[in-house]
Parts: structure tokens; C-alpha cells; sequence
């Protein structure tokens, strides 16, 4: 199946920050406070996608899974402008597999989510397969939400 992405921007969230995106070395009381909103609100989105479909996170190259925390901090989420953003992946899938790359996942994952970040720190990005279950979840679920199409590009 063709893997698709979503792209979901911070503003979707909250709006009372007064930068182009949340820096997490920010200590303006509304960017703490939209950070803090953010984290919460994935916190809470990725619970109920992981109950729904029986998944456990996993790094993309490992196949132990890892606490929810690991994905929902803001080290993931939000830039700096002293540490930059470190590009990270995340797999939600019911079984532990490693991935070689993205070109492996793209190839050989069934029925599991792929979570990014943004290299700028705007928003994250999801990638799943196009029109299956956990794509039409994403999307009910995000209808509220400004979303981007995003290609799914193979490295």
C-alpha cells in the first residue's frame, strides 16, 4: 500500500505564542504555557491512538519498546535556538520490528504509524498507510485541525 503523511502544525493547538514556532529555551510565560499545552495535548492524543490500536512506541532502528515519555518531551517536539531540533523518528506498531531507514519501514510496515518531527519545529508529521484504519482514525480525529499532505519520501 502507498504510504501517506500528515502534516500537523503547533498553531493547531494553541495560538498564544508570539514566536514562528515554540522554543523550548523560551521563557515568555505564553510560549511556556502553549509548550505545556501542546505536550499535553499529544500526551493525551497518542493514549488514545495507542489504546485504540494496541500499539507500543518504538525508536524507528530498535525493537524494544519505549515509554510514551520518550516521544511526548520537548526535546522532540519544540526547536532551540542554542541546541537546534534533533531529527527523531518514532514507530507505533503492536510489535517490536527495527527498521533499517525510512526506505525499510516504507517497504515492509503494515498496520503501524510513523511519527516525526519538524526540522524547524512547526509541528510533527504523520505517515501511515493511505486510507487504512489508523489513516481514517488520524484524520476524524484531527478534523478540527488545519492539516498538510505531506509525501512520504523513501532515504
Amino acid at each position: 500500500m502507498k504510504k501517506v503523511g500528515i502534516g500537523l502544525d503547533f498553531s493547531n493547538i494553541c495560538k498564544d505564542y508570539n514566536t514562528v514556532y515554540l522554543d523550548r529555551d523560551n521563557d515568555d510565560p505564553s510560549t511556556i504555557g502553549c509548550m505545556k499545552k501542546a505536550l499535553q495535548w499529544f500526551d493525551v492524543f497518542f493514549s488514545e491512538l495507542l489504546e485504540n490500536f494496541g500499539y507500543s512506541v518504538y525508536r524507528l532502528n530498535q525493537d524494544s519498546a519505549v515509554e510514551l515519555s520518550e516521544l511526548v518531551k520537548k526535546r522532540f517536539f519544540f526547536y532551540s535556538l542554542e541546541k537546534e531540533i534533533l531529527a527523531q523518528t518514532f514507530i507505533m506498531q503492536k510489535e517490536g520490528i527495527a527498521y533499517d531507514g525510512l526506505n525499510d519501514w516504507g517497504k515492509n510496515a503494515t498496520d503501524s504509524l510513523m511519527v516525526q518531527n519538524d526540522e524547524e519545529g512547526e509541528g510533527i508529521y504523520f505517515y501511515v498507510e493511505e486510507n487504512s484504519e489508523i489513516h481514517t482514525w488520524i484524520v476524524s480525529k484531527l478534523s478540527d485541525c488545519a492539516l498538510d499532505d505531506v509525501p512520504f519520501v523513501e532515504v
